[in-house]
Parts: structure tokens; sequence; C-alpha cells
């Protein structure tokens, strides 16, 4: 037990710790985590000094980026097109979900937050979006993709003006300060704005099943891992509201947690082919269950911005 503040909710007190090792790369480091008592938001206590050291350039989120040609960027367009209008879920995009539940307009101004190589931003101005702004504070240097996909590197709390959506694809948990990050969130929002939080939850049944060794505390990179209860209480204190939540998490969770439970790391042997076809559909079975339950370790928040918000 540690006595502390939890970052989210504010509540002071005793909150249990634990330690984790780094495993993506393999390093074996430990870092000092706590969960509060209260909203059972997970928490990094003292983080590196040095946080770039743990974005290498052979990160997963900066790999080469992926062009298409303009036959398929139509093809991209249309079966977009056709989803939204149609529900066919043999047509759905990976992110058309996404930018169904957000309402996102083509002539929406969109910032992806933690935006790595841009592939996303990519994948919907071949969609027809055009007003596309990526920020990722790890990135060599700013990159303009094309002439309507630029990349900058910044931090949220660098970024200015204004947007009608703005995503963070498991970008959240890396922020240092949940209460400023969605502060800063509702002030870049404009009147009636939407944002996707995508990330993985406190709420999570393998967390209690694997604890240290589940796959998704990821240390020390993520810094605060909410529950659903602690996204509520942020979205209520900066005006936002929380109109759906959707858990998409996978088999993942289980068999990247049985690798770290057998202490091979992200960079190391780290495949799925390790498991049986049997155990593998066990896995996603038991996914969509939990998802169902809402007890997957990772879920869609999607808040939007009132149009009477006095947050600026």
């Amino acid at each position: 037990m540690t006595i502390s503040t939890c970052k989210t909710c504010l509540t002071q007190g005793e909150h249990p710790t634990f330690r984790v090792r780094e495993m993506m790369f393999g390093s074996g480091e430990y870092f000092h985590y706590m969960q509060c008592t209260h909203c059972q938001t997970i928490q990094l206590l003292k983080e590196p000094e040095d946080v770039e050291y743990y974005y290498p350039d052979d990160y997963y989120a900066y790999s080469p980026l992926i062009l298409s040609n303009f036959q398929v960027n139509m093809i991209k367009r249309l079966r977009l097109k056709v989803f939204l209008r149609s529900d066919l879920e043999f047509l759905k995009p990976i992110y058309g979900e996404w930018m169904k539940l957000l309402d996102a307009k083509k002539t929406d101004r969109i910032a992806d937050i933690g935006c790595g190589n841009g592939q996303l931003l990519y994948e919907l101005y071949a969609s027809g979006y055009r007003h596309l702004d990526g920020y990722d504070p790890f990135i060599p240097e700013p990159v303009q993709v094309n002439k309507k996909v630029r990349l900058q590197r910044k931090g949220l709390e660098e970024v200015s003006g204004e947007y009608d959506v703005i995503m963070l694809h498991h970008t959240f948990e890396h922020l240092r300060n949940p209460r400023k990050a969605m502060e800063k969130i509702a002030q870049l929002l404009s009147p009636g704005g939407r944002c996707l939080l995508r990330m993985p939850v406190a709420d999570a049944e393998v967390w209690e099943i694997y604890r240290e060794n589940w796959v998704q505390l990821d240390a020390p990179r993520h810094f605060v891992i909410p529950s659903t209860k602690g996204i509520r209480i942020l979205a209520a204190a900066f005006e936002l509201d929380l109109y759906n939540v959707v858990f998409d998490s996978t088999e993942f969770q289980f068999w990247g947690s049985e690798c770290y439970k057998d202490g091979i790391s992200f960079v190391h042997e780290f495949t799925s082919d390790r498991f049986s076809r049997s155990d593998m559909k066990k896995y996603k079975e038991k996914a969509k269950e939990l998802n169902a339950l809402g007890k997957g370790d990772q879920a869609c928040f999607y808040l939007s911005k009132p149009t009477s918000s006095k947050l600026k």
C-alpha cells in the first residue's frame, strides 16, 4: 500500500501497489504502479527520467507508412460510403464503426493525437476526408504525407486550434496527467465536437487473472489506465458527454499475457503461433463474451462537447 492521490479522481489515501516488468523490449526493469481504491484507475507511481528512451525507432507504431494508388483509394472511398449507408458488416473498414459513431463528415476538421506513422489518417484521406492533422511527440520530424495529411512532432499539450473530431487511439494511457489531458481535449473541440478515446481499461477481467503479467500494462509507457468509472469522472469534470462505450478487446489479451507470464518479451518469440487452434478459438470466444459484459480489456469511449459549453 502507498499513500498517494489518484491522478483521475483525486482520491487521497492508501492504495494497493504492485511491480511490473518492462516486457515489450525485454529489459526486465521493474516499475511501481498503484490502483485507486475509488475509481480503480491503474497508474505509474514514478515515471522514468528519459521517457523517449522507451519509444525507440523500431517501436511498432512507427513502421513505414503503406500508401495505395488511385484505384485502391477509390475502392476504399466507395467501401466506406456503402457501409455507412447500409451497415453491411463484410464491407466495414477497420475505421468504419469509429467514424460512424463519431458522425464524422468529410468536411470535419479531424485530429489524430498519438498518430504514429499516420496510417489511420492516410486511410481516412483515401476514403474522402480532407482536413486531417496528426500529432505525435516521438516521431523523428514533421511529415507532410500529402497535401491533405500532415504529421507534427507535438504532444497533446502543444496542439492548438479547433477540431470537430479528435481521436486518441491507444494514446490516452501514455499521457502523464489524465485530468489535464481531458481538459485540453475539451478546449480543442469545437462546440458539438466529438472525441474518441480508445484504450485499455482497468475494468478488465484479464487484469484480475494475470495481474502484473497483463500484456496491456506495458510498463513504463502506460502512465495511467483508467476504468470506465474513471473516464466518466473525467468527462463530467470537463463538461463532456460520454454518449457511448464499446468494448473491442481481442484474443490478444490472453495469448499476449500468457507470453509475458512465461517471460517472453514482445520482441522475442512473441507470437500467437505458440498456441493451438483450440486455444485461440477459446480466447476469441472469451474475448467476445467479455466485451458483451463490459469486462474486456480495451474499450472505445465516445464523448461530445455541448454546443453551449463555456470551456475555452
